[in-house]
């Protein structure tokens, strides 16, 4: 498979998570993604010191900027998140 670059349709797949009962909830990227822009990040795992503590919070202090050049959602994903 080719890499998604800026513009591209993403595939078609749906994401996992424990929602707050610890019960496992799945969402389609479509449904959340549907007619906005959005900006999809992927880290190499979740919670893990690097991700949580250098990756991520670039993003998070980047929010306001990204949105006001349009963006409408900030997506983050890990492979070791179930699929």
């Amino acid at each position: 498979m080719a890499p998604i670059t800026v513009g591209d349709s993403i595939p078609r797949w749906d994401s996992a998570w424990f929602d707050e009962n610890d019960q496992l909830q799945q969402v389609s990227i479509h449904s959340i993604a549907a007619g906005k822009k959005v900006v999809l990040i992927g880290v190499p795992g979740a919670f893990t010191p690097t991700c949580s503590m250098q990756h991520v919070p670039g993003f998070i202090a980047s929010a306001e900027e990204l949105k006001s050049k349009g963006v409408d959602e900030i997506l983050v994903i890990s492979v070791n998140d179930p699929s």
